[in-house]
């Protein structure tokens, strides 16, 4: 029987994509396991867990994803949303109606367990997750200089979450290319949704990113 999800993420991974969203009923409502939303993120038997682009590129955020699990990795460890699936078996339903969309929110009190840019080898073994939606108010877009490549700023966005500022790298192909051909895109944003994710281990460090930026503009 297929599993439904809601796309929340579909960026560049090792040649490939990554692909996560909201697990779905029958009627698109959101399923929760313990108190939490649950979370999907098919992947395939590669060392990188990436998913052919040609498999999913035509898929959009928002989209609901129907596809046919084909069992689960041996460790998840916090990556517990990991899922093999059959390749062919990957079809876009439907549309999750952008309205909902807070029914799709996060409601921990901050961002993978601590309020920092990054997780210990020591706290994330503590960690069961590593995907969340947040819903962010206030927020600014930033391009921070490295010294090592000051020619090439990376994207970053300050937000708010649960009364404390986060400061992340923004992965999301899309809202990059949109930006950096208009920085005034987010002119007339109210709020924006921020689809969460950790990457894998540098110097023993788990840090965070946003993998998606789904802005909401004002209508008028």
């Amino acid at each position: 029987m297929p599993t439904k999800f809601v796309c929340l993420s579909n960026s560049f991974k090792e040649g490939g994509r990554c692909i996560a969203g909201v697990e779905l009923n029958d009627d698109n409502t959101p399923v929760k396991t313990y108190g939490h939303l649950k979370w999907i993120r098919p992947v395939s038997h590669s060392v990188h867990g990436e998913v052919a682009t040609h498999l999913v590129d035509h898929i959009n955020v928002l989209d609901v994803v129907e596809i046919t699990l084909d069992g689960y990795p041996p460790e998840k460890n916090y990556q517990s949303e990991n899922v093999f699936f059959r390749a062919d078996s990957i079809n876009v339903a439907g549309t999750f109606n952008p309205e909902n969309i807070c029914e799709l929110c996060d409601n921990r009190n901050n961002i993978f367990g601590n309020r920092n840019k990054a997780i210990s080898a020591q706290e994330i073994l503590n960690l069961n997750y590593s995907l969340m939606l947040v819903k962010a108010d206030l927020f600014e877009v930033v391009n921070q200089v490295y010294d090592d490549n000051v020619h090439n700023p990376k994207t970053r966005l300050n937000f708010a979450f649960r009364g404390y500022n986060y400061n992340l790298p923004v992965t999301d192909p899309v809202f990059l290319y949109k930006y950096r051909s208009d920085t005034n895109y987010l002119k007339n944003c109210m709020h924006l949704f921020l689809c969460l994710s950790i990457t894998v281990p540098w110097n023993d460090w788990y840090y965070k990113l946003i993998a998606t930026v789904i802005p909401v503009f004002n209508k008028e």
